[in-house]
């Protein structure tokens, strides 16, 4: 697994850029040194600071995954995929990083259509739908200028910006859709091997229904002090303690 060693601090002061940076270098060299734990508390700190970068991410999940701490390395490749959804870095120590989690579940592939769907849409940022969508309805502006104004004038063109305006709505359509998706969506990661759900939000006289193990993605549905409903993907649900997850 290797490093990455850029981060780029925006918005900030130069003297807090200076110190988030310094700290994102200081970690970067106690992880070469092998001091993975020490590593951790320095990049955490930046995150504590609402500070967050994919390179960060990246290096976080790393070294939680030397510590052997499976179920946190996931989460911060989880979190990294969300600000960087293409690299291939990332996406691969996480495939590593999954396969180590104990009774994993799996559901079967689905529907091709609905695959290359979930593909695309997971492939870009909601900025980055914005953004090609953007540039596609500029194109069509330019083209129907030109139409108008009779500098250009036949059916290729015609048919060039009937094109683009559907690919500019159905980009942010995809665009739309992600946003949604997250707003309405909470999830998380089990961050420790055993956690028991409990058929309620407090121990008593409450029945474990089940256990899970770090690494295993959740969705979240209601919560209440120092306890989460968790919804698995195979449709189990129960309660669990918030220490034993970390939200994305």
């Amino acid at each position: 697994m290797k490093m990455k060693y850029c981060i780029i601090i925006l918005f900030l002061g130069p003297i807090i850029a200076q110190d988030i940076d310094l700290l994102f270098e200081y970690g970067n060299q106690l992880f070469i040194n092998g001091r993975f734990d020490d590593a951790i508390d320095k990049y955490e700190k930046i995150l504590e600071q609402d500070q967050e970068n994919a390179d960060l991410y990246y290096n976080i999940g790393n070294a939680y995954f030397r510590s052997h701490e499976i179920g946190k390395a996931i989460w911060a490749y989880n979190k990294g995929i969300k600000l960087s959804p293409r690299d291939n870095d990332i996406h691969q120590n996480l495939e590593i990083a999954n396969s180590r989690i104990i009774d994993r579940l799996v559901l079967p592939e689905p529907f091709f259509l609905l695959r290359l769907y979930r593909d695309l849409k997971n492939n870009f940022t909601i900025q980055e739908f914005i953004m090609i969508g953007s540039l596609l309805l500029f194109l069509e502006a330019s083209l129907f200028m030109n139409l108008q104004f009779g500098w250009i004038g036949n059916i290729v063109i015609r048919k060039c910006i009937s094109i683009l305006v559907i690919s500019a709505m159905l980009i942010h359509g995809i665009a739309i859709d992600k946003f949604f998706q997250q707003k309405n969506t909470r999830r998380g990661i089990i961050i420790e091997n055993g956690v028991e759900a409990y058929s309620g939000p407090f121990y008593g006289e409450n029945t474990v229904l089940f256990r899970i193990n770090e690494g295993t993605l959740v969705d979240l549905h209601q919560s209440q002090e120092g306890w989460v409903e968790i919804i698995l993907i195979d449709g189990k649900t129960g309660w669990i303690t918030t220490n034993t997850m970390r939200s994305l």
